[in-house]
């Protein structure tokens, strides 16, 4: 785990987070004292792999901020609370796959949660990192399949005819099929429509 963000409305607590996630697991740390300061960081860059957040938050309870973080990233999100709303945070929180931690707790405690949540995460990151692999090359083969059926439809070829071509074009010009496809659809977009 690299890059993390902590959120909370003391810095006490925040410096203890962030000394300790740095000796633990030498993470890049970020901090946050607002649920709004959080959600800034948050929208401008999306390679968190773990926000920590201690609730309550200065502008608000700070569990929207957790359901916004996994709704909105690929981010694991911790929240630190009280024990004695632990059993109503985790009732709300149940099925967020949001990791629900109560205070006080030690050092070894959450040295074991955040390893597993770390595990766990790797995972997830590697499941992600290729999901988002094969909706490339998924929107690849669309782009390469519509400027063949481009050239069937307008230059009257057939599917081998119209593949030869854009392959042909592609060494020609040097240029990935992708970009040549591109080049293909735009050409024929202007002579025709």
């Amino acid at each position: 785990m690299e890059n993390v963000l902590i959120v909370s409305s003391s810095s006490k607590a925040a410096q203890l987070i962030s000394d300790f996630m740095k000796e633990s697991f030498g993470c890049n740390i970020r901090t946050a004292d607002s649920a709004g300061q959080a959600r800034t960081i948050i929208s401008g860059d999306k390679s968190w792999e773990m926000v920590m957040i201690s609730i309550p938050l200065s502008d608000e309870s700070g569990i929207d901020l957790a359901e916004t973080v996994v709704s909105s990233t690929a981010a694991s999100c911790m929240v630190f609370v009280k024990a004695e709303v632990y059993e109503k945070v985790c009732q709300r929180l149940d099925k967020s796959d949001i990791i629900v931690v109560s205070r006080p707790f030690s050092r070894q405690t959450l040295y074991q949660i955040v390893r597993a949540a770390d595990t766990a995460l790797r995972r997830t990151w590697s499941l992600y990192e290729e999901t988002v692999r094969l909706e490339k090359k998924i929107d690849e083969i669309k782009l390469i399949d519509k400027a063949k059926f481009t050239l069937m439809q307008y230059r009257n070829m057939t599917e081998e005819e119209a593949h030869s071509y854009l392959e042909q074009y592609a060494m020609k010009h040097r240029k990935k099929k992708t970009i040549a496809a591109s080049e293909i659809i735009e050409k024929i977009g202007e002579q025709y429509l």
